[in-house]
């Protein structure tokens, strides 16, 4: 009996230690990374961008990931873990692939104090690190040149993040300075940035609304990262935008030489769809200017099923008059693809900046879940291999416009000289 009780009372102890043992690493938000990893690059080795990139010459792929594979532990905090998810993808060059956190709530349930409440109590809320002496990194920060990228910048009047140089390795560390919004607060990690080529960088962060882990592509310039709505200066005109973002299809004259259209996406679904199409009727009954400026600005791309309605029109207007392409960083996937495709008309001129270059392959829709349950992986299912000059640079401007005055009117400049 004696042996008996002895036997309980240690399974009972042990029990504790189990759930104690549990929950610190509950609260430490771990989970197995190493599994994780695994995982993903093997499904990575399944892509068209892993055949494009290595083809028959896979060691430098496995050297890298092997890299990463000695950081990752059975208990790799959630952030850590995500950062090494996050580089294995950006190995291969393809930005549609993309990893992003598993999580239900979505930004219009975590207004409500009860909803933000309960999701405090969450893994994905307590994953970011954090860090000391907020206000002396603030005024350190002040002090850098204005052209770098190291600085304070603001996401509107409720975000203001420190970018900073990460000590041991490379790319940046996005800290928050000042906050507003109810999930996030000063001395958090944002995320990081890991750069890419011509001025690019791969954001590895936390969603502003719901803290869920992302990876965004962005263009920096003039002090702005353009995907992540980051700018130094809070007041500075954006030019660089298209002049209305509530629609997405739109014609101005504006004058009797001049002729304007924006077309904000090239969606394949409705009712995005049906708007193109009933706005491109209206074209073939216009009377057109002799130059026509088509602002593909902050177009993220769709399907040919709605760009090359738009290509026969203006396939057929170019024969005879000027077309100017509007571009920017935020121009992106099939929109790239129809700059591409106009500029080899006559007649066709491309304006702005060096698009997203994120052109070369499709995204199908078609995601993997992560061992952990944490991250799901999306990746693309078909490469168009005669973009691939294009992938991780973008389309180059035949003009690049100036980021300090209005980007039709130096459109319209361009055509006078």
């Amino acid at each position: 009996m004696k042996t008996a009780l002895k036997i309980k009372i240690s399974l009972y102890f042990l029990c504790l230690i189990m759930l104690s043992t549990c929950s610190l690493m509950a609260q430490e938000a771990a989970c197995d990374c190493s599994k994780d990893l695994e995982f993903l690059v093997n499904v990575l080795k399944q892509s068209p961008a892993y055949k494009v990139d290595y083809g028959e010459n896979t060691s430098e792929f496995d050297k890298a990931t092997e890299v990463l594979l000695a950081k990752a532990e059975s208990t790799t905090s959630l952030f850590d873990c995500y950062v090494l998810l996050a580089k294995a993808v950006s190995l291969l060059n393809d930005g549609h692939n993309s990893l992003y956190g598993i999580q239900q709530e979505v930004a219009e349930e975590l207004t409500e104090a009860e909803k933000i409440t309960a999701y405090q109590e969450t893994d994905f809320y307590a994953m970011y690190p954090h860090f000391d002496a907020v206000l002396e990194l603030q005024q350190r920060l002040k002090t850098v040149p204005e052209s770098a990228v190291e600085g304070v910048y603001s996401a509107g009047s409720k975000l203001k993040v420190g970018v900073v140089r990460r000590k041991d390795e490379e790319g940046y560390e996005m800290r928050i300075l000042e906050s507003q919004l109810p999930l996030w607060s000063a001395g958090e990690q944002l995320g990081i940035l890991l750069p890419e080529s011509q001025g690019k960088f791969i954001a590895v962060m936390g969603n502003y609304q719901t803290k869920t882990p992302m990876m965004i592509r962005t263009g920096l310039n003039n002090g702005t990262f353009f995907s992540l709505s980051l700018k130094k200066h809070v007041d500075q005109k954006d030019f660089w935008l298209p002049r209305t973002t509530e629609e997405n299809y739109q014609y101005e004259d504006l004058d009797s030489e001049v002729s304007y259209i924006k077309v904000g996406s090239f969606s394949g679904f409705n009712p995005t769809l049906s708007r193109a199409e009933a706005f491109y009727e209206t074209l073939k009954n216009k009377q057109l200017g002799d130059h026509l400026i088509v602002d593909l600005r902050n177009n993220y791309g769709g399907g040919d099923r709605n760009s090359k309605l738009l290509y026969k029109i203006l396939k057929r207007y170019a024969k005879r008059y000027h077309l100017y392409i509007l571009i920017n960083q935020n121009t992106a996937s099939n929109a790239e693809q129809f700059a591409l495709k106009m500029r080899a008309l006559d007649n066709v001129m491309v304006l702005g900046d060096y698009s997203k270059g994120i052109l070369t392959y499709e995204l199908e829709g078609k995601s993997h879940k992560l061992p952990s349950g944490y991250f799901k992986l999306s990746l693309s299912s078909k490469a168009h291999k005669k973009y691939l000059p294009y992938e991780g640079i973008g389309v180059t401007p035949d003009v690049f416009l100036e980021y300090s005055a209005d980007w039709i009117e130096q459109t319209r400049a361009y055509m006078e000289n």
